[in-house]
C-alpha cells in the first residue's frame, strides 16, 4: 500500500484499464448479440408477412366463393383471350373486394382505380419490382383446353384455372364461339376441394395485376422467378397455397405435387386423391 492506504496496483503488475484484447472481445460479444437480435427480428418479421399473406389468400378465397354463388357454382376463368374478350381472374373477382368496382370499364380506368384493392393481391414478402405496375403474387393452376378434354372428369390432370383462347374457342365452342360465351369450371366438378389448390404463389416481375400473362400457372418450377432476392428469403423457401375449400397451407413447393404433366399431380389438379 502507499502512504494513503491505497493498493499499489502497478507494483503488483495489474492495471485498471481495458487492454486491446479486452476491447476486441467486448466488441465481438456486442456484435454477436446484435446479430442474434437482428436475426430474431428478421425471423419474426417474416413470420408476420407469412401470416398476412395467408390472410390475403383467405380474403381472395371468400371472393371466389361469392363469385361462384352468384354464377351458378362457376369459378371465374383464369384467363380469357379469344380475340374478342380479354380478362383474368383478378379482374373478375375485383367487384367482390370493392362493391363500386365496374369490370365494364376499360382496363386503363380500372388500373387508375385499383389502389384500394391492389394490396389484397400482393404477398407482403413479394419484393420483386413490377416496372410500375401493381404486383400480383398469386396464380391459378391451369386447365389447358388445348390439351385436355371438356368437360373435366375425376381423372383430369388439369387445374381449376381455365385458360381460354382463340384455339380453345374453336375446339370447344366452334368457329363462331357461340356468341362470345365460354365454359366454366364449377366447384361441383371438384370432388376434393380441401385437397385442390385454387391459388398458388407466383413471384415474378411479369406477374402483374390485371395482366392475362402469368394469371395461370403450369409448373411448380414457375412459382419463384424473382431476380432481386433469393427463394430462401421468401417464406424461408416455402409457399402459401389457397385451397378450394378456403383454407391456406404453408408448404414446400415439392410437397404440392408440381403439376408437371407426369406421375402424381398433388394439389394442382381436379383429380382427387393425388
Amino acid at each position: 500500500m502507499d502512504a494513503g492506504g491505497n493498493i499499489a496496483w502497478k507494483k503488483a503488475g495489474v492495471t485498471a484499464a481495458f487492454t486491446r484484447t479486452d476491447l476486441f472481445v467486448t466488441v465481438g460479444v456486442v456484435c454477436l448479440l446484435g446479430m442474434l437480435v437482428w436475426a430474431g427480428i428478421a425471423v419474426a418479421g417474416e413470420k408476420r408477412r407469412i401470416f398476412f399473406c395467408a390472410s390475403h389468400l383467405k380474403t381472395l378465397g371468400r371472393t371466389f366463393a361469392e363469385y361462384a354463388h352468384e354464377h351458378q357454382d362457376a369459378l371465374p376463368p383464369a384467363v380469357v383471350s379469344d380475340g374478342t374478350n380479354s380478362t383474368s381472374w383478378d379482374r373478375e373477382i375485383a367487384a367482390y373486394l370493392d362493391g363500386r368496382w365496374d369490370k365494364r370499364k376499360s382496363l386503363e380506368q380500372q388500373k387508375a382505380e385499383a389502389a384500394k384493392i391492389a394490396p389484397a393481391f400482393k404477398c407482403p414478402s413479394d419484393r420483386e419490382p413490377r416496372g410500375g405496375a401493381d404486383a400480383r403474387s398469386y396464380s391459378m393452376p391451369m386447365y389447358d383446353l388445348k390439351k385436355a378434354g371438356w368437360p373435366p372428369d375425376e381423372q383430369s390432370l388439369e387445374g381449376v384455372g381455365l385458360y381460354w383462347d382463340v384455339q380453345s374457342s374453336k375446339k370447344i365452342m366452334g368457329a363462331d364461339n357461340a356468341g362470345g360465351k365460354w365454359p366454366a369450371i364449377k366447384t361441383s366438378m371438384v370432388k376434393a376441394p380441401a385437397d385442390t389448390a385454387l391459388l398458388v404463389e407466383r413471384i415474378s416481375i411479369l406477374n402483374a395485376l390485371w395482366a392475362t400473362k402469368y394469371a395461370c400457372i403450369v409448373s411448380v418450377r414457375e412459382q419463384f422467378d424473382a431476380k432481386t432476392f433469393a427463394a430462401r428469403d421468401f417464406h424461408g423457401g416455402k409457399m402459401n397455397y389457397l385451397f378450394l375449400d378456403g383454407h391456406v397451407e404453408l408448404l414446400w413447393p415439392a410437397q404440392s405435387g408440381g403439376h408437371l404433366g407426369t406421375g402424381d399431380q398433388g394439389l394442382w389438379t381436379i383429380r382427387p386423391g393425388d
